[in-house]
């Protein structure tokens, strides 16, 4: 009950404080039961509570970083709320694995993000493998989500957000595969860059950073991954 209030209360603040300023794109993509793995770009505060909030599903659970529960306190009480787990970042967090793939297991869905960090920059960043390992070992759908104007709307060190343009993007579900069609073995970080190139093709070209040439990518990762259909 407490992860459904907040979750609404987020959704609620969310459209009136950017009445006419805000918008949803393609929330019908995201499959309604089943495991799944939500791949969302991340660069501002913002990200982490705004898409749990839209996704069209309570079951949600979110990797966070490590010391956001160091200290416990009501800090800690508000991430676990909100349905939020520790992992160590830029390292293999095996606790953090384990975690992840009993979500998957029971049918939930996971909220990773492939950057692994915030970029400060605004723009799409090279992704750590982690994700696309997750995605490998599981072969669960993966929903990219492409986020725009999160950062403007509430820049770092900012105590209280702007009033401008925010969007996010649920894209098409799609699996990433271990081979190719040709028997080559994927790797985990090719994995990981075709979860983002999917991600970029969400977003503006200002934001796609080093996936700003899409052609190149989509050659380079071409049989990585396989659409699935939406229920």
């Amino acid at each position: 009950m407490t992860y459904a209030f907040m979750r609404w209360l987020m959704r609620f603040m969310t459209r009136t404080y950017l009445i006419g300023l805000f918008k949803v794109i393609g929330a019908e993509n995201v499959p309604r039961h089943g495991p799944l793995i939500i791949c969302p770009n991340h660069s501002a505060t913002l990200d982490p509570p705004m898409v749990p909030a839209f996704v069209r599903r309570g079951d949600t659970w979110s990797m966070a970083k490590s010391e956001y529960f160091a200290k416990g306190g009501f800090v800690t009480w508000i991430f676990r709320q909100y349905h939020s787990f520790p992992v160590v970042r830029h390292t293999a967090d095996r606790t953090a694995l384990r975690r992840s793939f009993e979500i998957l297991e029971s049918g939930q869905a996971l909220i990773v993000y492939p950057e692994g960090t915030r970029v400060e920059s605004g723009v799409l960043a090279q992704p750590e493998p982690g994700a696309g390992f997750i995605a490998q070992n599981t072969a669960c759908p993966v929903v990219p989500v492409g986020l725009t104007g999160t950062r403007d709307c509430l820049p770092k060190g900012a105590r209280w957000p702007r009033r401008t343009h925010v969007s996010i993007t649920f894209g098409k579900p799609f699996r990433v595969l271990r081979k190719r069609a040709d028997g080559t073995k994927v790797t985990r970080q090719e994995a990981a860059d075709a979860i983002m190139l999917e991600i970029a093709e969400l977003l503006p070209e200002y934001q796609r950073g080093v996936f700003q040439d899409l052609e190149s990518w989509r050659q380079r990762l071409r049989g990585v991954t396989t659409p699935v259909e939406a229920k």
